[in-house]
């Protein structure tokens, strides 16, 4: 019999961080996977934000822990200390605009230089709605962004396309690992990670466990 503890308790906990130039629309796509729905203004992000989300994924829950940065130059250092224990960067652009893909090369070099040996990193091709407006072709940034050996995507945060999906492709790139062995599976369990909190909770389950088998 599992307690309400026990059923809010995520088996992962995934850090991810939002990057890329500033207008592109990062804060529009970590409020639409939060809320489910789209907002026509969205205040620009000043230094961090940071939202958290429970999910699940293939029976698994996984509690992604999100910051989302201001893509301003004077706040590139302070976006670049909220890498550590990032496992998962998504760097987003402009599909509208040029030069936020032509400064995809320098977000991909922080996320590497800055974030976890194992850090996963997934390019996102943003404002599909605005098809009319587009001037970065999709098949040349896939082909571009298979040779910088990232993934990619392209969303809208209008319309909700590909948003889910966006996060989700980084949380089935970072489980594939830890199946594989690739990555350590503690390192992202909570319960793991904190063996004297483990014992203790074990030691509550089986309290009760005696305590419900109890006849008297």
């Amino acid at each position: 019999m599992n307690t309400p503890n026990q059923e809010r308790n995520p088996e992962y906990t995934f850090k991810f961080i939002l990057i890329g130039n500033s207008s592109t629309g990062k804060t529009s796509l970590l409020q639409y996977f939060i809320k489910q729905n789209a907002k026509t203004k969205v205040q620009q992000t000043v230094g961090v934000e940071f939202a958290s989300k429970l999910i699940d994924y293939k029976g698994k829950k996984i509690k992604l822990q999100i910051w989302d940065t201001a893509g301003q130059e004077r706040f590139r250092s302070i976006a670049r200390t909220y890498f550590k224990n990032t496992i998962g960067a998504i760097v987003v652009y402009d599909i509208t605009n040029q030069d936020s893909f032509d400064a995809l090369d320098d977000w991909i070099r922080d996320a590497r230089e800055n974030g976890k040996s194992e850090l996963d990193i997934l390019v996102v091709g943003n404002k599909t709605d605005l098809i009319d407006q587009r001037v970065i072709d999709k098949n040349q940034a896939e082909r571009e962004m298979k040779n910088k050996d990232v993934l990619y995507i392209e969303t809208s945060a209008v319309s909700g396309e590909n948003v889910d999906q966006c996060f989700q492709t980084l949380i089935e790139e970072i489980c594939n690992k830890i199946e594989k062995g690739l990555i350590e599976n503690d390192e992202f369990n909570p319960q793991l990670k904190n063996p004297l909190k483990q014992n203790l909770t074990n030691k509550t389950n089986n309290a009760q466990t005696q305590s419900q088998r109890c006849n008297c």
